[in-house]
């Protein structure tokens, strides 16, 4: 009698065993590949050269949060967008109006306006990182890692 109430437990147990195994033999290679940051596609990179007609560290109504330059260009005013740090913390951008500047970065529709969304900004003779290549912004931290790593010459710690 025990040998009923048995089997019927041990082929649930097999079949479960069973699913469990053909669950795991899934490839999770078979999952799709991660697409791009969507906010910052590095494909769709250009650089704009002009002059600073303004800096606001903090954005005026209508804007997309963190502090924006004013860039006149042969083409227009362009608004460009450095992101919450990039004027803040040890090795931050420093510019004024009438500064020529070279802008790398992606042109973005946000709140229906125009928006230079910078990675990188040359002025000054420097290079100045604004975001990663994935659109993230550099903290004033990153910068200064960035910053020991280089002056140890390029050793992690």
């Amino acid at each position: 009698m025990s040998s009923r109430r048995t089997q019927p437990a041990r082929l649930i147990a097999g079949l479960l065993a069973g699913l469990l195994l053909a669950i795991l033999a899934v490839p999770l290679v078979a999952q799709p590949e991660r697409e791009s940051h969507p906010f910052y596609d590095i494909s769709k990179e250009v650089t704009l050269t002009g002059t600073v007609s303004s800096v606001l560290a903090r954005p005026a109504a209508g804007m997309i949060f963190g502090a924006h330059l004013m860039l006149d260009t042969a083409s227009g005013q362009v608004d460009a967008s450095l992101g919450k740090w990039a004027l803040q913390g040890k090795g931050a951008l420093s510019l004024s109006a009438g500064a020529p500047v070279e802008l790398t970065g992606v042109m973005k529709t946000m709140n229906d306006k125009q928006v230079f969304i910078v990675r990188t900004v040359k002025a000054n003779g420097q290079v100045y990182t604004i975001r990663n290549q994935s659109g993230v912004p550099n903290s004033p931290q990153s910068r200064a890692r960035v910053s020991q790593k280089t002056t140890q010459g390029g050793e992690s710690l």
